[in-house]
């Protein structure tokens, strides 16, 4: 417990590659970016002893922070916790926890003794004349928040607030000024072994999908190839990121909403989210098999042409989501895609993504652009060098500002 309120908030996002840690202060009504942290997960280490390795990372990334004065805001990722958007009648306030949690025991899949349940209202909609509350409804498993408290008690920390990694982009896309009114944007966050995709209409959160796909898959195909370790493979796909500007934009075209194409018409029984074929072991694989060695030295192949099929398929999953959320949802059309992530700075992805989507403009996330204040402290460097990868801990050192 704190003896005196504290008045800084630090979030920790704990990743299967780093970990991201930024401390946040206020100063004249606006946030301040005091102090960031960043450590690398020993790859040798996270095989032997899981909770070790991110303990010490965490404990890297934060040696510098002044963790006695802030609040500490840690996340779960978001392919744990389960995440709803149910509709209820208008409910007084007093009766309001009944009846979310009746509703949550038909919107939850598992017992709600189970679970950790939250929630907040969003929106207040009208359908058929009756008033309706739009909820957000957070559920995660006791046995995933032990899991994270683990590493916490081993890095020997307190947390004051547990949050979802995919819901903190969203806090982070407001406080740092990168949502504008009236617009429907999709946060794309790609991480090293998953990827969440959160879109936001007018400031609202509307719907999130996670997906088990992310930067390990190029990596790897980098380093079968070229028959180089991981390290090696990962710098080379660093590299590509490099060759261009990180973002990109393209011509506005007319687009007739009544003659735009729709998504594939799905057997009886199904949905634009049920597994592909090739995740069930049913299609091609991906990539060849690796160079066989012969009498001469084969031509090396460019890291964008290797990484090309795995982003592919990565920007299938997304395009699943997106033809989920425009059609079956019947929402309105994206206008905007903000990236963030290790990999957003490459510019196949955003490339790759405008062209597949059919997205007009597609953005790399970067709070040093404005909207929040910058200290002027040793540790931001690394923040100006991989700016999109601190989205999620700026998400949620703002969610933990906003309750002091």
């Amino acid at each position: 417990m704190w003896f005196s309120k504290p008045k800084k908030a630090i979030g920790l996002d704990i990743g299967t590659h780093s970990v991201k840690a930024v401390q946040l202060s206020r100063s004249g009504g606006r946030l301040c970016i005091d102090e960031v942290g960043y450590a690398l997960l020993d790859r040798n280490q996270v095989n032997a002893n899981p909770i070790a390795a991110n303990a010490t990372a965490v404990r890297q990334a934060l040696q510098s922070m002044n963790l006695p004065q802030a609040m500490l805001v840690a996340a779960l990722p978001g392919q744990t916790a389960v995440i709803r958007y149910p509709r209820i009648p208008e409910t007084p306030r007093d009766k309001m926890a009944q009846v979310v949690e009746r509703e949550a025991g038909q919107n939850i899949p598992y017992d709600l003794n189970e679970v950790f349940l939250d929630w907040v209202p969003l929106d207040e909609t009208s359908e058929g004349g009756q008033k309706q509350i739009k909820l957000l409804l957070v559920a995660a498993k006791h046995e995933v928040i032990s899991s994270r408290v683990q590493i916490l008690d081993a890095a020997e920390l307190k947390c004051g607030i547990m949050g979802v990694d995919s819901l903190a982009l969203a806090d982070a896309a407001e406080c740092c000024g990168m949502l504008r009114p009236g617009e429907t944007v999709a946060l794309v966050n790609i991480g090293l072994t998953s990827a969440s995709i959160h879109f936001v209409k007018d400031g609202i959160s509307n719907f999130i999908r996670d997906v088990s796909w992310g930067a390990r898959e190029m990596i790897q195909a980098i380093a079968k190839d070229r028959r180089v370790d991981f390290e090696e493979a990962e710098r080379a796909l660093q590299a590509v990121a490099k060759e261009a500007p990180a973002a990109v934009a393209a011509p506005e075209p007319e687009v007739d909403l009544d003659t735009a194409p729709r998504p594939p018409k799905l057997p009886a029984g199904g949905s634009l989210l049920d597994p592909l074929d090739s995740e069930l072991g049913l299609g091609e694989p991906l990539s060849g098999p690796a160079p066989r060695p012969g009498l001469g030295e084969e031509p090396k192949r460019e890291a964008r042409e290797l990484i090309a099929a795995p982003l592919t398929r990565l920007v299938s999953e997304i395009r699943r989501s997106f033809d989920f959320y425009e059609h079956q949802l019947y929402e309105r059309p994206v206008d905007r895609i903000i990236l963030s992530g290790g990999i957003a700075h490459l510019p196949m992805v955003g490339e790759t993504l405008m062209e597949e989507l059919g997205v007009n403009e597609a953005e790399v996330a970067d709070p040093t652009s404005g909207g929040m204040i910058l200290a002027d402290d040793v540790s931001m460097p690394v923040l100006h060098e991989r700016p999109a990868q601190f989205m999620v801990a700026i998400g949620l050192a703002a969610r933990g500002m906003a309750d002091l």
